[in-house]
């Protein structure tokens, strides 16, 4: 993890004495003038070797001033480095926001050809790209997320001019700290991760957790010479609180049950040869996440702090959210979990994408037509090798028309996906591949919220089992959540809709916010960390992205860790 030398001040003061006060401002806006105004006529955007990121706005914004310095309060100095600062805690770098930078030109002697008020002149700029950067870092996320997923769509804004408004409100209150932390996210889900990294953060300082070396399988009354090892490393991460007063060889009831613990938060899957695996002993799959090193965990939380941020700058406090990666859905009402149950989501070949919708209506008892990709895949090679599949799957052919055709009367040899001039539709009922509902929100995808025949597949610790839709569990009770309104709606009423057997749309009273989002590391409200495997592979470009100059990290055996 890459840290910015003399970060804890180092130089502030110095820079604070090199501001320029009263008089000497005006000749300090001409050399501000005169140094945009140069950088533009070269389209060059560096100062003093570091490129300016917020080219545009910072024009506007000391055009507006007139070209008059920002900086000349010193508390506004202490807050914008202590701002800079702070951003290690949110999973960002200091020196992306120039302190590297400004803290050598504050130490930077004099050349002769230049004045105080020139060397000042870099500092106010960068102080002031600084903020715009870090601004709309902790608001939107550091990295685009429309670079990994060409279908995300949430709102990331531009060129805004109350970026401006922001930093001049900041600059006369005197609160720059206060108002750069005001863009992150407040939303406990965020603000957990966040203290979760400060701990992980500790623990990478004192020299991380041991790694433990291979042997064989570990259980309660097993004598082991690694246990003490086992021990030391599960009370690093709080999986264990307690010594034995015993042989310090022997697995322990204790210890078996801080095993369990562990194997919660890492979501070890059982291994095919040690059918124990996941009931707290350790096997190969659980000594493969003890010794996940911490570096991989922080980079995990960096990522996922990353992802929070693209997602709830803007968040309403009703909405439903998919985590992909923790096969886990909620409702947030009013920021309170009022429902939440397991999710099965796409194949890894059939990725579930993010993005964000808005759920507008339910479908009860819904037929399901075959996706072009489906078709091609699976419909259409089971229809040739059996001419009685569709009956056995209650599917009915329609054409064009929408007039019911006799399969029998087809020569499925011709066609392909692409030249097929039929829909293949199955009809309602518990055998629907969409379950009895299914929650519409509009998008290109065709994506939706469904129930399930696959009822078992829930049981599974993976849960990437689909072809790209969500489908989840307790299906009926989201239902009623979302349709509460001034129509009351019981879950009774719904099996009244499901019996009859017959199509219905029912609209929301309102349309609420989806959110499909993939998150390799959530915390409770307990504070227990829950890292997911990383089953589409995003988190590695996501943190290249963020900090490139970060040293590689070994990616952990993937089998190793899902069974």
């Amino acid at each position: 993890m890459r840290m910015s030398a003399g970060i804890g001040g180092l130089g502030l003061f110095l820079i604070i004495g090199l501001l320029a006060p009263g008089v000497a401002a005006a000749a300090m806006g001409e050399d501000i003038r005169v140094k945009i105004e140069s950088s533009q006529r070269a389209h060059n955007r560096i100062i003093d070797g570091r490129t300016i990121a917020s080219w545009d706005r910072l024009v506007k914004f000391y055009t507006q001033r007139r070209f008059q310095p920002a900086w000349s309060d010193a508390a506004n100095v202490r807050s914008m480095v202590a701002a800079v600062r702070d951003s290690q805690a949110h999973g960002l770098v200091p020196v992306d926001y120039h302190l590297d930078v400004l803290q050598a030109l504050a130490r930077r002697p004099l050349t002769k050809a230049e004045t105080p008020q020139a060397r000042d002149a870099d500092l106010d700029i960068l102080l002031t790209d600084s903020f715009f950067q870090l601004a709309r870092d902790l608001t939107f996320g550091r990295v685009n997320p429309a670079r990994f997923n060409p279908e995300w769509n949430f709102t990331r804004a531009g060129d805004e001019p109350q970026w401006i408004d922001l930093l001049e409100a900041a600059l006369a209150e005197g609160r720059v700290r206060e108002y750069l932390e005001a863009r992150a996210p407040s939303h406990p889900l965020y603000l957990r991760l966040k203290r979760a990294l400060e701990r992980f953060r500790r623990i990478a300082a004192a020299g991380g957790w041991p790694s433990l070396p291979e042997g064989p399988l570990m259980k309660t009354g097993v004598r082991d010479a690694r246990v003490p090892l086992l021990r030391q490393r599960l009370k690093i991460t709080g999986d264990l609180s307690v010594d034995t007063d015993g042989d310090p060889l022997v697995f322990e009831p204790a210890l078996e049950r801080a095993v369990l613990r562990f194997q919660e938060r890492a979501r070890v899957d059982r291994d095919s040869s040690l059918v124990d695996d996941d009931d707290g002993s350790v096997g190969e799959n659980t000594l493969a996440a003890l010794n996940v090193p911490v570096a991989y965990r922080l980079r995990q939380l960096r990522v996922n702090l990353e992802r929070c941020r693209w997602l709830f700058h803007d968040q309403p406090a009703t909405f439903v959210l998919v985590d992909m990666a923790g096969y886990r859905g909620y409702f947030y009402k009013d920021d309170e979990i009022v429902w939440r149950a397991r999710v099965q989501v796409g194949k890894p070949y059939r990725e579930t994408p993010s993005f964000r919708s808005d759920i507008k209506y339910l479908v009860f008892n819904p037929t399901w037509t075959v996706p072009p990709g489906i078709m091609h895949d699976v419909t259409l090679p089971n229809i040739r090798k059996d001419r009685t599949y569709l009956t056995k799957y209650h599917f009915q052919v329609i054409d064009r028309d929408g007039r019911r055709v006799d399969p029998d009367t087809v020569d499925w040899t011709r066609y392909t996906a692409k030249n097929l001039p039929y829909r293949i539709v199955q009809t309602p009922g518990p055998h629907n591949a969409v379950g009895r509902v299914k929650f519409i929100f509009p998008n290109e995808q065709f994506i939706y919220l469904h129930d399930t025949p696959h009822q078992s597949e829930f049981g599974m610790h993976d849960r990437a089992f689909s072809a790209g839709c969500i489908r989840i569990d307790k299906p009926f009770k989201l239902a009623k959540r979302l349709l509460d309104g001034p129509e009351k709606w019981t879950i009774g009423r719904i099996r009244e809709i499901i019996a009859s057997k017959r199509t219905r749309n029912v609209w929301l009273p309102e349309p609420v916010p989806v959110l499909l989002l993939y998150l390799t590391a959530q915390v409770d409200d307990q504070g227990q960390v829950f890292f997911r495997h990383d089953i589409y592979q995003r988190d590695k470009a996501v943190f290249k992205a963020l900090d490139p100059s970060a040293p590689p990290i070994a990616e952990p055996e993937i089998h190793q860790l899902t069974g």
